[in-house]
């Protein structure tokens, strides 16, 4: 009679937000039927507490075991559309996350809060909006047009094929996309920009404005709730049809979507480091093939992985050769650090002297400068000169940083931090030697230098507070700010014609970290910042400083020969089985108990070892005997936030389907609370 009875009510498979691969099946209590919609949060019995799970889908074929209740039902409507649980479904597949983690994370935390907080925000919402604002027109360059009329093409098209628009710093790849979202417009769509970093945001949205004005939407973390609550509320309703932000907007739950568009597309910002560990690139070409729209990604410096893709014919490369107005590049002079007279000695100079003779110069004809160090803080090295030992991190196998406005020592992985006074006081005070420089001795530097010139800083540190780095942008647009310091942040995407002299402090910074993808990382950070000068009337001057003249990612550079540095660092990838030829999945073992994270890697290597080995037999023999296992092996940062780290690494052929034994594989090892496995997939940095 019991079963009968619970075959006659409605089952619900439910998603819960914890790292549980699998869905689980609740009964829905008599009289809430209606309400128990696909896409609503429920509250549900898990274990020994309460949970807030995603209603997935209506079961069927509810199982013969005595199932649990509901107990609550949160929302009257879906806070998640059937196409937005398709691509959360795909993420959770594709990276190894539960469903219902990859749903939490693609939401607003709003979600969180309940239906009063609904509620309350719903008054708050805005009216229709106004018209698009009318921006000036320019004429496109011949590149240009025949990159706009093929991405109109496309726009066309009912399962248009992806597009890399390949186009030189300053070639006018922004304004390609206002055409083009103007043509999304004019069909009734809608269409979403994805930018890597939130600074690049502001300057796009300044951009932006002129052309579609109330029509733009921002999605960013540094809004408040309440402000993201709004936005995801307007897009929902279709008040707003133009969606910029970084990562996370592709989310954004804008009907009839026609163009997604990833500006500079290589950039490593795009990986989440947190479950789920999603490229945004790869979600965004899931969402755009099966909601019909056509994805577009601009870039001087490709992804080895997107070039690769058009060798293939999966994506459709268009080139932008020259720059808007037929403007030169910038001269770009190597200066090796061996050999200048300013870095012998005990004293190294951080600046040499030809750099130095450029900044002088440009200060006299009153053009700006920027000035790249992808490395914070003051000191990046503090010795104890009475063991000769680094200053370690307590909880991390990190060196600690000196920051010299806070007077701080502090660890750029876990945010450890201790005042120097404090050390100083100290029984066993330690005497401190310092050593290396980074971007806010740099600043340092420069200002002592030159105390006429107006020097300002662009880095984490500098831009913590709301509206800072807003702030920093808009002077230095309105030359307000002679020099600008800062790490890579002020490498992407930045269009200031009063621009004219670029200097990199030490290129080598991130070159030969242990990681196959650094030699990549420093050309395009070295091509992207010297893609800043010469966008103006006047040429423009790039000087990179180096130890390291020779290495490929720098003689390249120079020449901003992307094709060359892409053609000579390709075979190596091919050779040693990485990606593109390769898929590449790094499972990250932690533990505070050092030799319980060693043994559970060593277990974890053993069971895929002996999973995966029979993969190789049968007709796929040839290609699935490439599989390897690699590891244990501890990670470059071996402790880190108190955590010992190992890892262990699988490699298989592109195009070989892997992930769902694997997945499997994760669901049968047996776990225990002292140890914790992260699932990178494809990852962009292995430290």
């Amino acid at each position: 009679m019991r079963d009968l009875l619970q075959t006659s009510l409605l089952c619900v498979d439910v998603a819960v937000p914890l790292p549980i691969i699998g869905l689980f099946t609740y009964q829905v209590p008599e009289g809430l039927e209606e309400k128990a919609k696909v896409g609503v949060r429920v509250r549900v019995p898990f274990k020994n507490r309460d949970l807030i799970g995603y209603v997935v889908q209506h079961r069927k074929d509810p199982p013969a075991t005595p199932l649990k209740n509901l107990l609550e039902i949160l929302d009257d409507e879906p806070v998640i559309s059937a196409a937005m649980l398709a691509l959360t479904q795909w993420i959770s597949a594709e990276y190894g996350s539960s469903w219902g983690e990859a749903i939490e994370n693609a939401l607003p935390r709003w979600v969180k809060f309940g239906k009063k907080a609904d509620r309350a925000l719903e008054r708050q919402l805005v009216p229709e909006v106004s018209p698009e604002a009318a921006g000036p027109v320019f004429e496109l360059t011949p590149d240009q047009r025949l990159a706009f009329n093929a991405i109109c093409t496309g726009l066309e098209q009912t399962n248009p094929k992806p597009i890399l628009l390949y186009g030189v710093t300053g070639s006018g790849k922004s304004e390609v996309y206002i055409r083009a979202i103007q043509e999304v417009m004019r069909r009734k769509k809608a269409a979403i920009c994805l930018v890597p970093e939130i600074a690049l945001t502001e300057q796009l949205r300044l951009f932006f404005l002129h052309q579609f004005g109330d029509q733009l939407e921002i999605l960013h973390s540094k809004l408040s709730d309440t402000e993201r609550f709004l936005a995801w509320k307007r897009l929902e309703r279709g008040q707003r049809s133009i969606v910029l932000g970084p990562r996370s907007a592709i989310f954004a739950p804008v009907p009839r979507l026609g163009l997604v568009i990833m500006d500079e597309e290589h950039e490593g910002s795009y990986k989440q480091e947190t479950v789920p560990r999603y490229h945004a690139r790869e979600v965004a070409l899931w969402r755009a093939a099966h909601e019909g729209a056509l994805f577009v990604m601009g870039t001087a410096t490709p992804s080895l992985e997107t070039m690769y893709r058009t060798e293939l014919g999966e994506v459709r490369r268009l080139d932008l050769n020259t720059r808007v107005g037929k403007r030169a590049m910038p001269q770009v002079r190597i200066i090796d650090m061996k050999e200048d007279p300013g870095a012998r000695g005990k004293q190294r100079a951080m600046l040499s002297i030809p750099l130095m003779a450029e900044i002088e110069k440009n200060l006299a004809q009153k053009e700006s400068t920027l000035l790249l160090l992808n490395r914070r803080g003051f000191s990046t090295h503090l010795y104890n000169t009475k063991s000769g030992e680094l200053l370690m991190c307590q909880h991390c196998q990190v060196s600690l940083t000196y920051h010299q406005e806070e007077d701080t020592l502090l660890c750029h992985y876990c945010n450890y931090q201790m005042p120097i006074a404090e050390m100083k006081t100290a029984p066993d005070a330690p005497m401190i030697r310092f050593s290396g420089f980074g971007t806010e001795r740099i600043e340092s530097e420069v200002a002592r230098r030159w105390p006429q010139a107006r020097v300002a800083r662009m880095d984490t540190d500098s831009v913590r507070k709301k509206g800072s780095h807003e702030k920093i942008l808009k002077d230095f647009r309105e030359q307000k700010i002679d020099i600008l310091v800062g790490t890579q942040m002020i490498a992407k995407g930045f269009d200031f014609p009063h621009v004219t002299l670029v200097g990199v402090v030490l290129a080598d910074v991130g070159l030969m970290l242990p990681d196959f993808r650094s030699s990549e990382r420093t050309f395009q950070l070295l091509t992207q910042v010297a893609g800043r000068a010469g966008r103006g009337e006047k040429p423009g001057r790039v000087l990179i400083q180096t130890f390291s003249p020779q290495h490929p990612s720098v003689h390249f550079a120079k020449t901003h020969d992307y094709m060359s540095f892409y053609k000579n660092e390709i075979p190596g990838r091919r050779e040693f089985n990485y990606p593109p030829y390769y898929e590449l999945i790094n499972f990250i073992v932690r533990s505070k108990d050092e030799r319980r994270a060693y043994l559970f890697a060593r277990e974890w290597r053993d069971l895929l070892k002996q999973a995966l080995t029979p993969a190789a037999e049968g007709t796929a023999a040839a290609r699935a005997a490439d599989i390897t296992v690699i590891g244990p092996a501890p990670l470059p940062f071996y402790k880190l936030r108190g955590h010992f780290r190992w890892h262990v690494m699988v490699k298989w052929p592109r195009g070989l389907t892997l992930r769902p034994q694997l997945w499997d594989l994760m669901g049968r090892m047996k776990k225990t609370s002292l140890v914790a496995m992260a699932v990178d997939v494809n990852p962009t940095n292995i430290l």
